[in-house]
C-alpha cells in the first residue's frame, strides 16, 4: 500500500492539518499590512507566463518580446501532450537562450481527478514526472507541481489528489537538486495552503518553493482590503491587503519548511475591468505597476510571474482571438491562438517594460503607503540614480506641491505609467507617476493624514483629455476640471469661476429659479464654450436633514466624475465650490458644460404619443433601443440615477444622425464602487418606472423587452407592479396639487 493511503495519513491527517490551518490563520491576523520602508528589489523578481504557438516563428516572437521587457524569468505549463510537441520546442529555445524557466507540471484534468485512487494513473504521472526530470531537471530553475487544486472544476484535482501528485513527484525526484514548487493554490485561500503544506510536511514531501496565484482583482484595486476574508464588517479592521496576504502565506510556508514564496500567476482581465471603467487597458497598466511595486515591498514574495504574455482577454499582448479556452488559463495556459502578425502589445506590456529595468536591483529608502489614499516610494536605481514612484487610489488626486518643492518640480523629469515623458502634472493621480530627481540629496516631503483629509471625499476624473484638481483656500473648498494638455494654465484661471465672480457675468438664459437657481453663462476661461451654473440653496428643513451629508454641489461633482470614469455620458463637470465648514447646510455651486442643441427623451415620447411614425429620422423601435440601451449600460456600470424622468435624459444628434444620450440632474444618483455587482433588479426598476412613465402600456412592454435584450436576461415577471405603484403615486401627487391627467 502506498504510504499516502496508510490510515495514519489520509483523511484523519488532513482534518488535523485543517484545524491547525485555522489556528495559523487566526494567529496571523495581526500581521502588518504596510510595506517595508527599506528594501532592495531583487533583479530576478519579475517574471511572466508563456505558452507556445503552433509555429516556431511564434517562439522567436516570444523570446524577442521577453528581451524587450528585460525579463529572463518565465513560467510554463507542461503536460503529457507537451513532450514532443510545441511546448517542448518552445522550452528548448528558452533554455538555449538562457532564460530562467519554471516548469509547472500537470496531468490532464480527467487523470488529475482520478490520481488519488487509480494506481495506473499514478504510474503514468510518475513516469511523466521522471521523464521531465531526466530531460530538463538540470536545466530549469524549478519544477512546480499542480495547477489551482482549489479550483477543481478547472484543474480536475481534488485535495487528496494534489497531495498524491506532489508526493509522487517528490519520490521520483529524490536525489535531484532542482527545487520543487507547489501547491499552486489560486487566490488568497490560506486554509488550503496551510492544510496542503501541513499534510506534505508529514509525508516529508514539502515543496522547496511555496507557490500561490495571488490574485487581488476581485477586490478591484491592488491596495484594497479584502472583504471576503471574514466579511465586510471586518474588512477595515483586519486590513488584508496584498502585502498582508503575502506575509501570511510566507509564514505558513516557513512553518511547513518551505522558505521561499512565489506568486506564479496574477493579472486583471479586460472583461472584469470593463465593468468598472471606460479605459480598461489603461487601468490594467496602472494596476500592474501598483501591484508589482507593492508586492516587491512586502518582503514576502521572492518572485512574481505576471499572467499570460499573449492572450486576447488577459495578456500583455493581444493575440486578436475572439474566443477563450474552456479551461481557464490560470489552470492551463496551453497554447497561443492566432499568428504573430496579428499580435498587438497593450499598454500593460509597455508598463511592465518600463517598470522592470526601473525597479530591478533598486534600493527603496522610503515607502509611505496609505491604503486609503496616497502611495509614495523613493528608490535609488541599480545605477545609483534617485527616483520616485507615486500614485493615488482610484478617483483620488493629491497636489504635486504636497510632495515636491517648486525647485524639485522644475529640475525633475516625469514619466507616466508606460514610461512616456510628460510635463510636470498639477496632481498625482491613480495613474502611477515616475519622477527622476536631479539631486540624490534632495529630501522629499511626506504629506500627513491631516494634509490630505480635505481631499479624501472628492472624486476626480483622470482621462486622456481631462484632469480634475482640488481647489482649497480660506473661502472655498472644491474642485475644477482642467485640460490634460494645459493643466497649469487652466488651474491659474480657476478664480474666474469662484462664486463671487459668477454674478458679474452676463446671464445667457435662466433655466430655473425656484428652490435652486440654474442659468447659463459664457465660460470666462474660454475653452469649453457656455457653462450651466447651479446654485444649490439649502433652506427650511434641509438645514437639518443635510447637516450630515455632503453638499449638493459635491454630490453632483462626484457623481459626474464617477459616471464619466465608467463611460456613462453626462455633461462635463467644470467645477464645484462649497464652504469649508458645514458644507451640507450652506449654499453650494456646481458648474458643468452646457450642451447646445440638446433635446430630451420627453420630446421623443411626445412625438410618438401624438401619432408620429418617426422622430428626427428614427422610428419608435430605434429610439427605444437607443434610450433603453443607454439606461441598461448605465446600470451595468453600477449607476442608478434615481430621478430618471424623461426630461433628465438629454439627447444630441450629430450631422450624420448619430444619437448620443446623456444623464443630467444626477445629484441623487447612487454609484457603487468596489468589487462585485451591487445593482439588483429592484434598483433597475427605480429608473425604469420613471424613464418609461410617459409611455402607454403597450410602449412600456416594448421598452422593457428591448431593455431585457440589452441586459441579456429577463427582469422579474412582476415588473408591472412597480409601474402600477408609480402611476398611482404620481396620480395622487397631481390630485393633491389640483392637476389632472399625466
Amino acid at each position: 500500500m502506498n504510504k499516502l493511503l496508510h490510515p495514519l495519513y489520509g483523511y484523519p491527517l488532513a482534518a488535523l492539518e485543517f484545524f491547525r490551518a485555522i489556528g495559523q490563520s487566526l494567529s496571523q491576523l495581526g500581521e502588518s499590512h504596510l510595506p517595508a520602508e527599506r528594501h532592495v528589489v531583487a533583479s530576478d523578481f519579475f517574471g511572466v507566463n508563456v505558452a507556445p504557438g503552433e509555429s516556431a516563428s511564434i517562439d522567436a516572437y516570444i523570446c524577442s518580446r521577453l528581451e524587450e521587457l528585460s525579463i529572463k524569468q518565465v513560467r510554463m505549463h507542461f503536460s503529457y501532450e507537451s513532450l514532443g510537441g510545441p511546448a517542448e520546442r518552445l522550452l528548448e529555445q528558452l533554455l538555449d537562450e538562457k532564460f530562467d524557466v519554471m516548469l509547472d507540471l500537470l496531468p490532464p484534468a480527467a487523470e488529475a481527478h482520478q490520481i488519488f485512487d487509480d494506481v495506473q494513473v499514478q504510474q503514468r504521472w510518475g513516469d511523466f514526472v521522471e521523464e521531465v526530470y531526466r530531460r530538463f531537471g538540470d536545466r530549469v530553475h524549478a519544477i512546480e507541481i499542480g495547477n489551482t487544486p482549489n479550483r477543481g472544476k478547472w484543474s480536475g484535482f481534488t485535495s487528496p489528489g494534489i497531495v498524491m501528485a506532489t508526493y509522487i513527484a517528490r519520490q521520483r525526484a529524490e536525489g535531484l537538486r532542482v527545487p520543487l514548487g507547489g501547491p499552486n493554490v489560486s487566490d488568497f485561500e490560506p486554509l488550503y495552503n496551510a492544510t496542503y503544506l501541513g499534510v506534505l510536511r508529514h509525508l516529508q514531501a514539502t515543496p522547496d518553493i511555496h507557490t500561490d496565484n495571488l490574485f487581488v482583482e476581485r477586490v478591484v484595486e491592488p491596495e484594497a482590503f479584502d472583504h471576503r476574508v471574514l466579511g465586510r464588517l471586518a474588512r477595515d479592521v483586519l486590513k488584508f491587503n496584498l502585502i498582508k496576504k503575502a506575509r501570511v502565506l510566507r509564514k505558513m510556508g516557513i512553518t511547513a519548511g518551505a522558505e521561499r514564496l512565489y506568486c506564479t500567476y496574477t493579472c486583471w482581465t479586460i472583461k472584469r475591468l470593463q465593468r468598472r471603467g471606460a479605459e480598461p487597458e489603461q487601468k490594467r497598466a496602472d494596476y500592474l505597476v501598483r501591484y508589482l511595486t507593492l508586492a516587491s515591498a512586502s518582503e514576502a514574495l521572492e518572485r512574481v510571474y505576471w499572467g499570460p504574455l499573449i492572450c486576447s482577454r488577459d495578456g500583455l499582448i493581444d493575440d486578436a482571438a475572439d474566443d477563450y479556452p474552456v479551461i481557464d488559463q490560470v489552470s492551463y495556459y496551453r497554447h497561443i491562438r492566432g499568428e504573430a502578425e496579428h499580435f498587438q502589445p497593450t499598454p500593460a506590456f509597455s508598463a511592465l517594460g518600463h517598470l522592470v529595468p526601473r525597479l530591478s536591483g533598486a534600493s527603496c529608502e522610503l515607502f509611505q503607503h496609505d491604503p486609503l489614499g496616497l502611495s509614495i516610494a523613493r528608490y535609488t536605481s541599480a545605477a545609483g540614480k534617485p527616483f520616485l514612484v507615486t500614485w493615488c487610489r482610484d478617483a483620488m488626486v493629491v497636489p504635486l506641491s504636497k510632495l515636491l518643492s517648486p525647485t524639485q518640480v522644475q529640475s525633475g523629469s516625469f514619466r507616466d505609467t508606460c514610461g512616456n515623458t510628460t510635463d510636470a502634472p498639477v496632481v498625482i493621480t491613480e495613474h502611477p507617476l515616475f519622477i527622476d530627481l536631479a539631486d540624490a540629496a534632495e529630501s522629499t516631503s511626506l504629506p500627513t493624514t491631516d494634509d490630505l483629509a480635505c481631499f479624501a471625499h472628492i472624486d476626480h476624473l483622470s482621462s486622456a483629455e481631462w484632469q480634475s484638481a482640488p481647489v482649497q483656500n480660506d473661502h472655498w473648498l472644491g474642485a475644477a476640471m482642467l485640460r490634460s494638455s494645459a493643466q497649469s494654465i487652466d488651474l491659474e484661471a480657476v478664480p474666474l469661476l469662484y462664486p463671487a465672480a459668477l454674478g458679474s457675468y452676463p446671464e445667457l438664459k435662466v433655466l430655473r429659479d425656484k428652490r435652486n437657481r440654474l442659468w447659463n453663462i459664457d465660460d470666462p476661461r474660454g475653452p469649453t464654450g457656455s457653462l450651466t451654473v447651479k446654485l444649490n440653496r439649502v433652506v427650511g428643513l434641509k438645514k437639518l436633514t443635510y447637516r450630515f451629508r455632503p453638499s449638493k454641489g459635491r454630490r453632483h461633482w462626484n457623481n459626474a466624475c464617477q459616471m464619466l470614469r465608467r463611460g456613462v455620458a453626462t455633461p462635463l463637470p467644470i467645477a464645484f465650490f462649497e464652504a469649508p465648514e458645514q458644507a451640507g447646510i450652506r449654499d453650494s455651486w456646481y458648474l458643468c458644460q452646457f450642451v447646445p442643441d440638446a433635446f430630451s427623451s420627453r420630446d421623443v415620447y411626445r412625438a410618438f404619443n401624438d401619432g408620429a411614425l418617426e422622430f428626427r429620422g428614427h422610428d419608435k423601435e430605434t429610439w427605444f433601443d437607443i434610450i433603453a440601451g443607454f439606461v441598461c449600460h448605465m446600470h451595468d456600470k453600477q449607476v442608478i440615477h434615481r430621478d430618471l424622468s424623461s426630461g433628465n435624459l438629454l439627447l444630441t444628434q450629430a450631422d450624420d444622425g448619430q444619437i448620443t444620450p446623456m444623464a443630467i440632474d444626477i445629484g441623487r444618483a447612487r454609484i457603487w464602487s468596489g468589487p462585485g455587482s451591487k445593482v439588483r433588479h429592484r434598483d433597475r426598476m427605480l429608473d425604469l418606472i420613471r424613464i418609461a412613465y410617459k409611455l402607454s402600456w403597450a410602449d412600456r412592454e416594448q421598452f422593457i423587452d428591448i431593455y431585457e435584450n440589452h441586459l441579456g436576461k429577463s427582469l422579474s415577471p412582476l415588473w408591472r407592479i412597480p409601474f402600477h405603484y408609480y402611476d398611482y403615486k404620481q396620480t395622487m401627487k397631481k390630485w393633491l396639487k389640483g392637476k389632472r391627467g399625466k
